[in-house]
């Protein structure tokens, strides 16, 4: 499933996807069961470091993590290029071969299209 995809579902879908049951969740998360129902009813929102462990153990973004708890998270940049995006950079920096791709990141990351100025 692709990540545009997953940016629609359920916590209990991206968990179910996950291949995970609460209870395996909750192991290793070291939280309590009742915590995940809540994060998965709507009734609780996990702190910032346990939104941090949870993407992480459903292997998404925590923008993908905001949508699937209803979380406003249109504002909220993604987490990287878009090929679209990468292409746009590669153009602007007369990047035509992969091997032309620079050592530093930094330098793409500094383009208009990376979405960040240093």
């Amino acid at each position: 499933m692709d990540q545009e995809n997953k940016e629609y579902q359920t916590l209990k879908s991206l968990r179910e996807s996950a291949n995970l049951t609460q209870p395996e969740l909750s192991r290793r998360m070291n939280v309590g069961i009742r915590i995940i129902g809540d994060w998965e009813k709507g009734e609780a929102t996990p702190r910032f470091d346990r939104a941090i462990a949870l993407a992480r153990e459903l292997g998404v973004s925590l923008k993908t993590l905001a949508k699937s708890m209803r979380l406003e998270a249109s504002n909220v940049p993604d987490d990287g290029l878009t090929l679209a995006q990468l292409k746009a950079v590669c153009s602007e920096l007369g990047i035509e071969l992969i091997s032309d791709l620079p050592d530093d990141y930094l330098q793409l990351k500094r383009s208009p299209h990376g979405g960040t100025n240093d």
